[in-house]
């Protein structure tokens, strides 16, 4: 009747044995988890930091660690395995592996992502073909390299089961009698927990393939609205590649008018300092001309008596040749008189000649009048010709100016625009979202755009960015804009080196980090390419 009993607190005790070994291998697998999170976490960082040995030992590390612990299905393993196929397509270009890697992360976790940091065009590409590969026929993508890694090493788990095992055998012995209404109990509450647990189980598995279907409908949207950000963001950035050369247009053709304006300035000055002299010469000579005109009316005022005497002087000396005729047979009276009108003759002759030559010089100072009249006139027609081609010069240059002003308003109206970003997606995916370009071109200015979830509670977001070469950080608050976007521009002095860093912190009403978008040990990398190169360089 004993037997009975007896099998009965060996099937306990064997229970008991397997609850132990189960509670620690549940706390090494805990342990296990943590170091998979750890590693999986510094492989991303050092994979921003461009040390991607460093990267590859840490994710081989990893798969070994998940072998030996039958980690291999964990969700952890779903970003391992998406930061593995990121390494084999952008570093080693082995496209295929790539997609095998994202394909055995999509069948554990659906709801896995690549970071946007490392999105590139064949990573996106790799990711969407993994989307439609049929998880069962799906192989371990790196089980030749786990199988390298993950040598086989004694298993933690079956050393704790064996020294369990050891111990419940030393202790059978002494126990048996003592322990059988407790075993009993222990056995039934052990069947009871074992039903519980698998009740349990079944409801975990229903509400993961509910989550499962709920990722892929989440998936799906998620592909949507990301290829309609990507077609806008490279819109976006055409208009603004489109709008630096016309800024740089417009800066040249602002240059050269402002050159010509100066030039048309110094012009006028010079037409106003001449036109000053010319008018300065103009009334000297009008006051010239007036003097020379009152100098004849006073000489033709002269000449008319001079007229009167020469009209005079011939009448007297008509009559005195006729008195001279006349007293010819005179006496000697008569002759000596004709001596002495013979003896005035000479000298009223001269005071003649002296008359005309007078009339002469005035005849002839009245030409060079008149020439310096004409003269003066052809300068006066010149200098207004003059002047009305400096208001056209004047009338153009308002022109282009007027031109130079609106083009600037019109590219400042763009600018804005740009920096307001366009209408707020309708589902916001992450905490915290932003919309940035994967490259940017040194020098020019970069428009950032976040948005928090709703249900984050941000009353203000910070933003923290540093060029690749630099250790500190720059920060500055995002301003809510019209459309809903936190936003600012980074100036294009600031956007330099081969990298730009940034991370995103929301904070509460109690200044507390709500959501992030990144971190300063791991945060979003932007390509920087050199001004004028167009095509994006693979990564060295």
């Amino acid at each position: 009747m004993r037997v009975l009993p007896r099998i009965v607190s060996i099937v306990l005790l064997q229970l008991l044995m397997i609850t132990a070994a189960r509670s620690a291998g549940a706390a090494e697998t805990k342990e296990a988890v943590d170091k998979l999170k750890a590693l999986g976490q510094s492989a991303a960082t050092s994979y921003g930091d461009g040390d991607f040995e460093k990267t590859k030992s840490q994710l081989q590390e990893a798969m070994a660690l998940a072998k030996e612990n039958g980690l291999g299905s964990n969700k952890v393993m779903a970003q391992i395995y998406i930061l593995v196929g990121v390494v084999k397509i952008n570093e080693q270009k082995d496209h295929e592996a790539g997609v095998r890697y994202f394909a055995k992360a999509l069948d554990i976790n659906p709801a896995a992502k690549v970071p946007p940091t490392m999105a590139t065009k064949g990573v996106k590409a790799a990711f969407a073909k993994a989307e439609d590969v049929d998880p069962a026929t799906l192989s371990d993508p790196g089980e030749s390299e786990e199988a390298a890694l993950a040598a086989k090493k004694p298993s933690k788990k079956e050393a704790a089961k064996d020294a369990a095992e050891a111990k419940a055998a030393a202790a059978e012995q002494d126990k048996q009698e003592k322990q059988e209404k407790q075993d009993k109990a222990a056995a039934a509450a052990e069947k009871k927990q074992a039903a519980e647990e698998k009740k349990q189980q079944e409801a975990d598995r229903r509400q993961a393939e509910a989550e499962r279907k709920q990722a892929e409908v989440e998936r799906k949207r998620a592909d949507a609205e990301r290829k309609k950000t990507d077609a806008e963001s490279k819109q976006l950035v055409d208009e603004l590649a489109q709008a630096k050369v016309a800024e740089s247009q417009l800066k040249a053709d602002k240059d050269k008018l402002q050159k010509q304006a100066t030039e048309a300035k110094a012009y006028a000055q010079q037409l106003e300092k001449e036109r000053a002299a010319k008018d300065k010469q103009i009334a000297d000579a009008n006051a010239k001309i007036q003097q020379l005109e009152k100098e004849k009316a006073d000489r033709d005022a002269k000449l008319g008596p001079a007229g009167a005497k020469i009209q005079q002087l011939e009448k007297e000396k008509a009559e005195k040749d006729k008195q001279i005729a006349a007293l010819t047979a005179s006496d000697k009276r008569e002759r000596e008189a004709k001596e002495k009108l013979e003896k005035e003759k000479p000298e009223r002759e001269r005071a003649l000649a002296e008359a005309k030559a007078r009339v002469a010089q005035l005849e002839k100072e009245k030409a060079d009048r008149d020439k310096q009249i004409a003269a003066l006139s052809a300068s006066d027609k010149k200098e207004r010709e003059s002047r009305e081609k400096l208001e056209k010069t004047m009338a153009d240059v308002a022109a282009r100016e007027r031109e130079r002003r609106n083009k600037e308003l019109e590219d400042q109206k763009e600018k804005e625009k740009l920096a307001e970003g366009g209408e707020l997606p309708g589902h916001i995916r992450e905490p915290v979202t932003c919309d940035l370009p994967d490259e940017v071109t040194a020098g020019e200015d970069l428009y950032v755009h976040c948005v928090p979830q709703p249900g984050v509670g941000a009353k203000l977001l910070a933003f923290y960015y540093r060029s690749g070469g630099s250790a500190l950080y720059n920060a500055v608050t995002l301003e809510r804009s019209r459309k809903g976007w936190y936003v600012t521009t980074i100036p294009g002095g600031k956007v330099s080196g081969r990298l730009m860093h940034y991370y995103v912190e929301a904070r509460d009403g109690k200044e507390k980090i709500a959501a992030s978008n990144g971190k300063a040990t791991s945060p979003n990398v932007i390509t920087v390419r050199p001004p004028g190169l167009t095509k994006a360089r693979g990564r060295k």
